[in-house]
């Protein structure tokens, strides 16, 4: 007996474990977006590139793929793993999420795209691929004042925050919350996708406000 392998328990405690931190993705919040959209009043291009991936929770890349359905703004995933490689989705709809001190933003951007009076950036609609697409709008965001002074203040925050920050407003913004499986289909993925990457983030302020 004193040779038999060990109980599970045993092995565990013998094995021990790697303690690991979850890192969350930090979300643009409702008044940084607001001063990060005035800041670009003199670049009306990157203005509507930033201001349609923050209110409308695009991927940066999906920028390359927006196209108008009965004057709906829609856009195609850009998204490219083995299973969304097995199964093709048509464009989905999209609905800004505007900012309380902007009402009506995310039409008014809209209709400026419609337009065709203020082009998107060419460096993020001519990239080769979407990877080079999301590594210009980082360009762009990086060369302007009040993002970089936004990312020393808070330290891991990334041009996807843009996203992320939709996806915080959709949850905790409005006096009534979006439904999270509405929420996660606007923004183009699963709702177990959502819950585990876009639904953890909050703060020990926000849960003591909670």
């Amino acid at each position: 007996p004193c040779w038999s392998p060990p109980d599970s328990e045993d092995i565990a405690s013998l094995r021990g474990y790697k303690e690991e931190i979850t890192k969350r993705t930090i979300p643009v919040k409702p008044e940084q977006l607001l001063v990060l959209l005035e800041s670009l009043e003199n670049k009306p291009e990157v203005r509507l590139a930033v201001a349609l991936v923050g209110l409308y929770g695009l991927r940066p890349s999906e920028l390359r793929t927006l196209q108008l359905v009965d004057g709906e703004l829609r856009a195609s995933s850009t998204k490219r793993n083995m299973a969304e490689a097995r199964r093709t989705k048509p464009p989905r709809l999209l609905q800004p999420l505007d900012l309380k001190e902007l009402p009506g933003e995310g039409e008014r951007v809209l209709r400026i795209y419609e337009s065709g009076l203020v082009k998107l950036p060419c460096q993020i609609i001519n990239a080769k691929d979407n990877k080079l697409a999301g590594h210009a709008f980082g360009q762009y965001l990086r060369r302007n004042a009040v993002w970089r002074s936004m990312v020393a203040a808070s330290a891991g925050l990334t041009p996807y925050g843009l996203r992320h920050g939709y996806a915080w407003r959709g949850a905790k913004y409005y006096d009534s919350p979006i439904p999270l499986r509405d929420l996660a289909d606007l923004m183009g993925h699963t709702l177990p996708t959502h819950l585990q990457y876009y639904g953890q983030w909050t703060s020990d302020q926000e849960k003591k406000a909670s």
